[in-house]
């Protein structure tokens, strides 16, 4: 066993996790879960195959596959040539071994360079921060990337000598290219080998992307790696304790060979920890619970209680008010002292504000009464819901009511011509409606199946078709939707579409500008949110610290008895319109009660995806998880492009035509699943408004 990048990269998010890295065979992992789907959603594999095109890596270049010995000699033969491009390259010094994504050998001159599936404008973007006081620190978003780019060089350099020069480079998607051509995506097909991973089939047409216009560049990064390998960063503290760069590696790689562990302090980095064993992993070791009980003394039952990792707002990940707490030994809500948390600045006409949600969540976890009793006239049923903030609200509303629900896609290589690397497309859409009697319908829905046809425009036509016969109500879930219109807007702007001033009209009126616009203002049908209708208004014990669709569904779903009463039967398809479930006898029951008596969220019952992608439940359901946690910080945990619908639709784009229909069906069920929650949380605000009158 070799101290690889992968290694490296391990021990700089946590030292103590190389041990159970290290130890695949007995360790639970669930970054193991989603190989197959994060490369199909995400595009890294598609983005490293491209780079090899451009570099012109011919087949005797391309080393796949091979052992550490195999790949090391296999370099050595080619590194005879005086000049050579070469794939994987593998390069060996003392317990440290790493792969190189491209190495451009010149005579005595190496390029090396490490290509990562991420947007870069150059006109716009800084590896360094700019923030006052952290002016020598690297932009944290980078970090992972430039310490794998300076981890390669430290270990080239050393395994090569003197003899040579190294210069160190990162190629991105370069988001101020355009793609030359249509179709530049599936050139490069996500297929599952042998082995159940991820791998690239290259379209014989994508050799002659190497001759257009490229949207990888590869930006020289080399004096800022010699500066991290140097020590001279400044978040390397934070990173590394009181070591630097060299001596960190020296010991990390020591201890990754001798499969030694290092138990380090517990902090924010544990909120990230991924190995824990669960259902998915069944008969494998827990590495995070012998940390808490190593390092904590939890006990079985401390694990019960309800924990600061569950904590609501301050930030996506171990940056946020869960890291400040376990970092000061904080480990229990119930532990948590209300002067320790920040109070929120904003203020609001009604509704709770981020602070007071944090202390309603605990005291309600917790059953601590004394910090419950400032929001006890609206709680219900251990429920909260502020009745009369929210009716004001709804009383704003033009009836009928439309709910949206976008799944969209921003990958780095492009589906279509003309468009820069990660720019939105709009690819599907579904809409419900509820009458001014209450009568619900499943009336419209929008889903581009054809290859190499940009949908945006045509989405945004179909989505004004249904939206312009009345001036009712519309209303989203998180901001999503006002973003993507604001995105296509400006397409629009940039377009010939003969009429784009009557589309642009349109999205005026029901969105509102983007912190980003310099100009603009709100539409007088601008679209209601109703996850901030959630946040402000709405609190369930059973959502933890999440306001994600897909966990206050199953919550709206057991705080009322008559909305259970109704959906048990199986009217969805029959007494309520449906656009895919076409036949009565197909009607469907969206309530299941499971083994603890509460309702089952419905999500758990859309199968239809994870079979049409070639992966098992749980881990489609392990990869939306990571989806939610990388997208929290900027839409609250909500699954902005949803993690499934995103892989299928790129598989949609691979598929022969034989899976279309049925891939078709999938996609449709699960965003009509979408629209229909937000219904159940207009019938549960509806129902608890009515029937308590203020």
């Amino acid at each position: 066993m070799l101290f690889t990048k992968s290694a490296f990269k391990q021990a700089l998010a946590c030292p103590t996790s190389l041990y159970y890295y290290g130890d695949r065979a007995h360790y639970a992992n669930q970054n193991n879960e989603d190989d197959f789907l994060q490369a199909l959603a995400e595009g890294g594999q598609q983005v490293g195959d491209l780079a090899k095109v451009y570099y012109k890596i011919t087949e005797d270049c391309d080393i796949k596959e091979l052992d550490y010995e195999n790949s090391l000699a296999k370099t050595a033969e080619l590194f005879k040539r005086e000049n050579v491009n070469i794939a994987e390259a593998a390069f060996k010094w003392g317990n440290c071994f790493v792969r190189a994504d491209i190495i451009e050998k010149r005579g005595q001159q190496i390029n090396l360079v490490e290509v990562k599936a991420h947007s870069w404008n150059p006109e716009e973007d800084q590896f360094m921060m700019k923030r006052k006081g952290c002016e020598n620190n690297v932009y944290a978003g980078l970090v992972p990337y430039l310490y794998d780019v300076a981890f390669q060089k430290y270990v080239i350099r050393k395994a090569l000598g003197e003899t040579y020069t190294v210069t160190a480079y990162l190629m991105m998607a370069d988001k101020t290219k355009r793609a030359p051509v249509d179709g530049m995506n599936p050139m490069f097909k996500v297929v599952k080998d042998e082995k159940g991973r991820a791998s690239i089939v290259r379209n014989p047409e994508a050799e002659s992307l190497e001759r257009a216009e490229h949207i990888l560049t590869a930006f020289q990064v080399d004096a800022l790696c010699d500066k991290i390998i140097a020590g001279e960063t400044g978040e390397q503290k934070e990173l590394m304790g009181e070591k630097k760069f060299v001596d960190f590696v020296s010991e990390m790689s020591q201890l990754y060979v001798n499969h030694n562990r290092l138990y380090t302090q517990l902090g924010r980095k544990c909120l990230t920890c991924p190995f824990f064993s669960n259902e998915k992993t069944p008969g494998m070791l827990d590495g995070k619970s012998e940390c808490w009980k190593e390092m904590a003394g939890f006990t079985d039952e401390d694990f019960k209680k309800p924990s600061v990792s569950e904590l609501w707002g301050g930030g996506a990940g171990p940056r946020s008010i869960r890291g400040d707490l376990i970092d000061s030994k904080t480990f229990f809500l119930a532990d948590i002292r209300p002067e320790v948390l920040p109070d929120s600045k904003k203020q609001q006409e009604s509704g709770l504000v981020p602070s007071d949600r944090r202390l309603l969540q605990i005291a309600l976890r917790t059953n601590n009464e004394e910090m419950l009793s400032p929001f006890s006239s609206n709680i219900h049923n251990s429920v909260y819901l502020d009745i009369l903030g929210l009716k004001k609200e709804m009383d704003s509303w033009r009836p009928p009511f439309h709910m949206i629900d976008f799944e969209t896609t921003a990958v780095p290589i492009p589906f279509y011509k003309g468009m820069h690397p990660f720019e939105q497309v709009a690819f599907q859409f579904s809409h419900h409606i509820i009458e001014k009697d209450g009568k619900i319908r499943h009336a419209g829905q929008f889903l581009n199946t054809q290859k190499l046809h940009f949908p945006n425009f045509e989405f945004v036509r179909e989505l004004k078709r249904q939206l312009s016969s009345d001036e009712g109500t519309i209303f989203r879930y998180a901001s999503h939707e006002n973003s993507i219109l604001r995105a296509i807007r400006k397409q629009l702007r940039d377009s010939e579409e003969a009429d784009k001033e009557e589309l642009i009209s349109f999205i005026d009126t029901i969105t509102h500008p983007s912190r980003k616009e310099k100009s603009g203002h709100k539409g007088e049908r601008d679209m209601v949110d109703l996850l901030e209708l959630v946040k402000k208004y709405y609190y369930h014990p059973d959502m933890k610290g999440s306001n994600s669709i897909k966990v206050v569904l199953p919550a709206i779903l057991n705080s009322s008895t008559s909305i259970r009463q109704k959906y048990e039967k199986p009217i969805y398809g029959s007494e309520i319109v449906s656009l895919n479930i076409c036949r009565p006898e197909e009607a469907i029951s969206w309530i299941t009660i499971g083994p603890d008596g509460k309702v089952e969220n419905p999500y758990k019952h859309l199968d239809e995806i994870a079979s049409f992608l070639g992966v098992s439940t749980s881990q489609l359901q392990a990869f939306d998880d990571a989806v939610a946690e990388e997208s929290a910080e900027n839409v609250d945990g909500t699954i902005a492009n949803g993690g499934a619908a995103l892989a299928a639709y790129t598989k949609l784009q691979f598929s022969d035509s034989r899976w279309t229909d049925a891939i078709a069906k999938a996609l449709l069920r699960y965003c009509e699943l979408d629209t229909m929650s937000m219904v159940f949380i207009w019938e549960y605000f509806h129902e608890m408004t009515t029937k308590n009158p203020i």
